[in-house]
């Protein structure tokens, strides 16, 4: 925060000199009671200070809750005059840069293992599990959306929401749904191993009373994912650290 207070205690040289004389006065037999005197007028001046530090932290943990209650009741009306007042800036890269961060303050560690592994992959499958009267025709329901093996391979946490996270992805724009791609065939029938799928069609024929059916699609980095991507990928060494992207 700008203007915040140095909080370093640095002991000033004259209580240095002080405390040298007071080490060296120890040894003469008549100075002992004012060694304990100035002991006693050290520890109370090294109290002053520390309450006085003490009271400036205070001070400044305070102005910083104050700043955030007054951003939270900020009226409406002065924020929308102030997201105006900015559109008319014609500084393209700070525009960038905030659209950046609104879209990666959205995204959990899970979500962005996948934006790497398919950075790196270019693309992988994605399936919906639909249920229709008959084995052929009309589809009655689309009951489990946007499951796909791209969780299972970067390793997510929660494997049983890697749809909730894909369709988040989709609506934030960094990910694109594109057609059936022949060259993903191996994946979409090792996809059909996944408990989650099986046990969605093992429901639809159960409960539902209906013919499960999968419909295949894929999924890329869109144009805005890719140069969110480019943009903002952190080294290898910030990962280790979890410091951040590095500077381009």
């Amino acid at each position: 925060m700008a203007g915040k207070k140095d909080l370093t205690v640095r002991t000033p040289r004259a209580m240095q000199f002080l405390r040298q004389a007071a080490r060296a006065a120890e040894e003469w037999p008549v100075a002992g009671s004012a060694v304990r005197r100035f002991q006693d007028a050290e520890h109370w001046a090294i109290s002053e200070l520390k309450q006085r530090l003490d009271a400036i932290a205070e001070e400044v943990a305070d102005g910083a809750v104050r700043q955030r209650r007054r951003e939270k009741t900020r009226p409406p009306s002065d924020m929308l005059a102030a997201l105006l007042a900015e559109s008319r800036s014609v500084d393209p890269d700070a525009a960038r840069l905030k659209l950046y961060r609104q879209t990666l303050s959205r995204l959990v560690p899970d979500q962005v293992a996948m934006m790497a592994l398919l950075a790196d992959k270019e693309i992988a499958p994605l399936c919906h599990v639909v249920a229709g009267r008959l084995p052929a025709g009309p589809i009655h329901a689309v009951v489990l959306a946007n499951t796909s093996s791209l969780g299972r391979d970067a390793g997510v946490l929660l494997r049983d929401y890697v749809p909730q996270y894909m369709n988040e992805l989709l609506a934030a724009g960094v990910f694109e749904a594109g057609p059936e791609d022949e060259r993903l065939a191996d994946e979409y029938e090792l996809l059909l191993a996944d408990t989650q799928l099986r046990q969605t069609m093992d429901r639809i024929r159960r409960d539902m009373k209906l013919y499960p059916r999968l419909q295949r699609f894929s999924v890329s980095l869109s144009a805005y994912g890719s140069a969110l991507w480019h943009d903002c990928r952190p080294a290898p060494s910030r990962i280790e650290q979890g410091t951040g992207p590095s500077e381009s």
